[in-house]
């Protein structure tokens, strides 16, 4: 009888800790999404980046992007997704039409994938800020 209580409190404890550890990974995630989203990009100037194909990556927690973004002539040309490691973030890779769109990398969030957005925001701009 005491094994028994033994193993459904040590199965308990591990759930409970498996809890805790995602519980924590998403609250980090959360934290630096908001760190993320407080960026101001608009004072990015493209006029001194050279021609060619710029690689940018970024994270926050269970988000992980790299890109390769193109400029020619000052403008953002295309941007490629080299890699996004997400849970339901695939819609916001529309907002890199947004961003080839309007020239800047301070468009609005696609809504129901902020965390994806924001990461892929903050990756095109490490690519221009090389």
């Amino acid at each position: 009888m005491e094994k028994k209580k033994y193993i459904i409190l040590s199965a308990a404890m591990a759930v409970f800790l498996l809890l805790l550890l995602i519980f924590m990974a998403f609250m980090l995630a959360r934290v630096r999404t908001n760190e993320l989203s407080e960026n101001d990009y608009s004072g990015l100037d493209l006029t001194p980046v050279k021609d060619g194909r710029y690689i940018g990556e970024e994270y926050a927690g269970l988000v992980k992007v790299r890109l390769q973004v193109a400029v020619r002539d000052g403008e953002i040309e295309e941007i490629e997704i080299l890699l996004h490691r997400q849970i339901r973030g695939k819609a916001a890779e529309a907002i890199l039409a947004d961003i080839i769109r309007s020239g800047q990398v301070g468009v609005d969030a696609i809504s129901g994938a902020t965390s994806s957005s924001e990461v892929i925001k903050a990756a095109v701009y490490n690519a221009l800020n090389q």
